[in-house]
């Protein structure tokens, strides 16, 4: 990958809070242009340093307002096992993030549902299989932005 320097680092920052920021607004922050601040972002993105740029959909227009942490432990003896059940939850529209850990758990699962009854059905579905040893579930009750945008200038 290109090197990415002090300016680069920044704009990834503020890029990974609200993707939709301006040039102006991105100049303003990091005390560059507005158009170098655009051509660094087209270079992040051509380099991969800006892998993708997603829209967080509010859990009540989704439809999905109970968000759940799953921790999996997977039997040993099948080394394809993990990636399998990684593509198998990937595709399913209520798991919103994968993470392969080490611990107890083998792999971590964020799962939205529109209720807690929907999760028990998902995980009689997804969940009771010779695939998955046992599971544990974490209830979300909120969430906070670890790095809140800063307060507006004066």
């Amino acid at each position: 990958m290109d090197a990415i320097d002090s300016f680069d680092r920044k704009l990834l920052d503020l890029l990974r809070h609200d993707a939709r920021q301006t040039g102006r607004q991105l100049a303003e922050a990091v005390g560059l242009s507005p158009a170098a601040c655009l051509r660094r972002v087209q270079r992040l993105r051509e380099i991969g340093a800006i892998e993708r740029e997603v829209a967080i959909i509010s859990p009540q227009v989704a439809g999905q307002t109970v968000k759940l942490l799953v921790m999996l432990v997977i039997p040993p003896g099948k080394p394809d096992r993990i990636d399998r059940l990684r593509r198998k939850f990937a595709a399913l529209a209520q798991v919103t993030t994968i993470y392969h850990v080490t611990g107890k758990a083998d792999l971590v699962l964020t799962v939205e549902c529109a209720s807690m009854e929907a999760y028990a059905n998902f995980t009689e579905v997804h969940f009771y299989s010779e695939d998955i040893a046992s599971f544990e579930t974490i209830v979300v009750l909120r969430s906070y932005d670890a790095h809140p945008e800063p307060a507006p200038k004066a």
